[in-house]
């Protein structure tokens, strides 16, 4: 008799043969946890499923899953920007587009991070801003990726279904271009994949810390001013209105 790791491994060897058909390779991950519920539903709830009824199942997650994944990645390529370089500094969209620059204010053993985003119209008028404290993150991508999805929720709860998102974490932006190579991050990806497939355009695109000034000053106004209250307001901060006129000026 094979052991259990015996026909695990020859399981997984299987996924190497090019002369299986494509959909019963992919297959295999989705059938060895089928397997794996089935056993637990036996032992656990005296339950038991036909061998069948586990292969058919396990076909049919997986080819829902890799559909999901095909749309995903049609869905990057229309939508993210190949951002090489970064926007030096801070222009106006183009007529009828918003542009909205967001930031994650994040720093070592801090029991806080600070977000912001900052919407303006293609006038250079600032429409929406915000600004919240979130509990802290192992890393900059992943409070970026947490700021980025807390802006396009709020973004969409406020009936906004298009913009440009700018930011000026490169990581953040190519975990989103690429997120089968950030397998840590997949959860925050998805989530923020969900939330722009249901909205009309949202494009991202890398920013100049200096093009991102705004954004860091709000959001760092939490951890390095302990200014903790959120809040979503209308036009831009009071305390910047002279720097949001100056760089509204400045992109004519």
């Amino acid at each position: 008799m094979h052991s259990v790791s015996e026909r695990f491994a020859h399981l997984l060897k299987l996924m190497e043969r090019q002369d299986l058909d494509t959909s019963v390779r992919e297959a295999i991950p989705w059938l060895l946890w089928e397997i794996w519920k089935a056993r637990n539903s036996t032992l656990y709830a005296a339950k038991t499923n036909s061998p069948q009824f586990i292969v058919a199942t396990a076909l049919e997650e997986a080819r829902e899953w890799l559909q999901q994944n095909l749309v995903a990645q049609q869905d990057r390529s229309r939508s993210l920007n190949h951002f090489s370089t970064g926007e030096r500094r801070w222009s106006k969209p183009a007529p009828g587009k918003l542009k909205c620059n967001i930031h994650s204010s994040w720093m070592r053993d801090s029991f806080h991070i600070g977000g912001a985003w900052l919407l303006r119209n293609h006038l250079g008028e600032a429409v929406f801003h915000a600004r919240d404290a979130f509990l802290p993150m192992v890393n900059r991508l992943a409070a970026e990726l947490h700021i980025i999805l807390w802006c396009v929720r709020s973004i969409r709860e406020l009936r906004i279904s298009s913009c440009e998102v700018w930011s000026d974490c490169k990581s953040a932006l190519e975990a989103l271009a690429k997120p089968e190579e950030y397998p840590k991050y997949r959860s925050q990806i998805i989530k923020i994949q969900q939330v722009i497939r249901v909205m009309r355009e949202v494009t991202f695109h890398l920013s100049s810390p200096k093009a991102n000034c705004l954004a860091k000053e709000i959001a760092c106004s939490v951890t390095r001013d302990g200014r903790f209250t959120s809040y979503l307001a209308r036009g831009g901060p009071a305390w910047l209105h002279n720097r949001l006129e100056e760089e509204r000026r400045g992109s004519i």
